[in-house]
């Protein structure tokens, strides 16, 4: 019995395959079309909700508390952040107004913050003047040797001047500040928790001598202390034990002329005119 062959109709099973590809591409570039439609939906979103949050009235400032400032007033910090009373707390550019804030020469650190729904906080830690540096002009410097502004007698009464510098001793333009500018720091830093003739609160003046190191003058009992370069923890604590000792003695124990000429020698005179012929008195 003869078998029946049976050819497949190869026309309608490659128009089949060709339909099936059709619909899948057509299915990938509905998915792709959806999903930028759904990006671009979400972008809208977005955009809609920041112009809801930056502009809307509900996230107004209705207190923008400034913390921290003693000499700068409210109103100065304010205009140098940038911020306006009763802007949207959102709308404020934090980074930026405390950028601001630390470029004036006042202001040593700074931060602002948002608390919501309506309230902004800026928090400043101001310099502290410490001496008045004469490099020519006049300068306000605070303890860490950052220059403030220029001086102004009026405002600031009491600090003492610092003689002996150049421009070039401090650290400006990226550069490390220089041996005489930084003994000057360490100096006042003792001389701010000191409590004995050397401390700040009597000092009216402070020369710097590349070669003779540091001269203080003070309004008390020791009018004049030259303590040179380096280890000035030690040398006050020594200058303080010598005052203690004089002080126990029937003599007038007041100074003029003091000097810490080694490390186991103090030489000190009552006259002015001994710092020109040497005639002292040592202890």
């Amino acid at each position: 019995m003869a078998k029946l062959s049976v050819r497949k109709n190869k026309s309608k099973s490659s128009g089949s395959s060709a339909g099936s590809v059709s619909v899948r591409r057509g299915s990938g570039i509905f998915r792709i079309f959806s999903g930028m439609l759904g990006l671009v939906c979400m972008g809208l979103l977005f955009i809609l909700g920041y112009d809801i949050m930056t502009q809307g009235r509900m996230f107004a400032a209705r207190e923008i508390a400034v913390l921290g400032n003693r000499q700068l007033s409210e109103a100065r910090v304010l205009s140098l952040a940038g911020i306006d009373p009763g802007v949207n707390i959102f709308a404020v550019n934090l980074s930026l107004a405390r950028k601001r804030l630390i470029s004036d020469g006042w202001i040593a650190e700074a931060r602002v913050g948002r608390e919501i729904p309506d309230r902004l906080v800026i928090r400043v830690r101001e310099h502290v003047p410490q001496a008045i540096l004469d490099l020519g002009k006049k300068y306000v410097m605070s303890r860490e040797g950052t220059i403030i502004q220029e001086y102004n007698e009026a405002d600031f009464p009491g600090l003492p001047f610092v003689s002996g510098l150049y421009y070039s001793d401090l650290p400006l333009g990226g550069e490390s500040s220089r041996e005489p500018f930084v003994s000057l720091l360490r100096v006042l830093a003792i001389a701010q928790k000191d409590e004995g003739p050397l401390s700040l609160s009597q000092l009216e003046r402070i020369d710097v001598d590349r070669d003779l190191g540091i001269t203080l003058h003070t309004d008390g009992i020791v009018e004049t202390a030259r303590i040179g370069f380096g280890r000035f923890p030690e040398k006050y604590a020594r200058i303080d034990r010598l005052l203690a000792y004089l002080n126990r003695q029937p003599s007038d124990p007041a100074l003029k002329i003091l000097e810490i000429e080694s490390d186991d020698r103090i030489v000190a005179g009552p006259f002015p005119e001994a710092m020109e012929d040497k005639t002292v008195r040592r202890s």
